[in-house]
C-alpha cells in the first residue's frame, strides 16, 4: 500500500507531510516526509526494515545517515484487537450520488497511549484518520491517495550513505 500522510500536533502548532510506502509481506516502511518542527524546516526518509531489525533516517538536505536498531513488531494495517466500533458516518454527502464515503469509526485503549480514535474506509478498511492523546497531548495522522501494491520497490533500498553503515 502506498499513499500520502499528514500528521500534525496541534499542542505544538507543528505538522509534517509526505509519502509512504508500507509493505506488509517483506514487513517494510518507508516514509519521505517534510517535517516542521519549531520553525525548523527539512526532509526525512524514514526506512524501517523489521526483518533485519534496522531504522535508517537519511537526510537529502546535507546528506546524512543514522542508523539504529530496530526492534519493535511490525505494525498491523488492520486494527487493534480491542478497537471498539463506535458508528458509521458518511464523509461528503449523501444529498448527491456518489459524493460521499462511508467510514468506520473505532475507539481503542493503546499501550503508551491513554486513548485512540481511528477511522477507516467501510470498503476495503483503508485507514483514513487516526488520532492518540497521550502525556504530550493530541497527535493525529491523515492518510490520503492510497494505491494498493507496491508501485516502486526500489525505495525500500537504504541510499548508498546508509549502506556504508551496514
Amino acid at each position: 500500500m502506498e499513499g500520502q500522510i499528514g500528521t500534525f500536533y496541534p499542542r505544538r502548532l507543528q505538522g509534517d507531510y509526505g509519502m509512504f510506502s508500507y509493505d506488509a509481506k517483506n514487513e517494510r516502511i518507508y516514509a519521505n516526509m517534510f517535517m516542521n518542527r519549531e520553525g525548523r524546516h527539512w526532509q526525512q526518509v524514514d526506512l524501517l526494515l523489521f526483518q533485519k531489525e534496522v531504522l535508517f533516517q537519511f537526510f537529502p538536505g546535507n546528506g546524512t545517515c543514522v542508523k539504529f536498531p530496530l526492534h519493535t513488531p511490525f505494525p498491523s494495517p488492520l486494527l487493534p484487537k480491542n478497537a471498539t466500533f463506535a458508528g458509521k458516518v458518511e464523509l461528503g454527502t449523501t444529498s448527491i450520488p456518489h459524493a460521499a464515503l462511508q467510514i468506520n469509526c473505532w475507539v481503542a485503549a493503546q499501550e503508551g497511549a491513554s486513548y485512540t480514535v481511528m477511522t477507516s474506509t467501510d470498503r476495503g478498511c483503508l485507514p483514513q484518520w487516526w488520532a492518540t492523546y497521550d502525556s504530550e497531548g493530541w497527535f493525529s495522522k491523515s492518510f490520503f491517495n492510497i494505491t494498493l501494491g507496491i508501485i516502486d520497490p526500489s525505495v525500500f533500498t537504504p541510499p548508498p550513505q546508509c549502506l556504508e553503515l551496514l
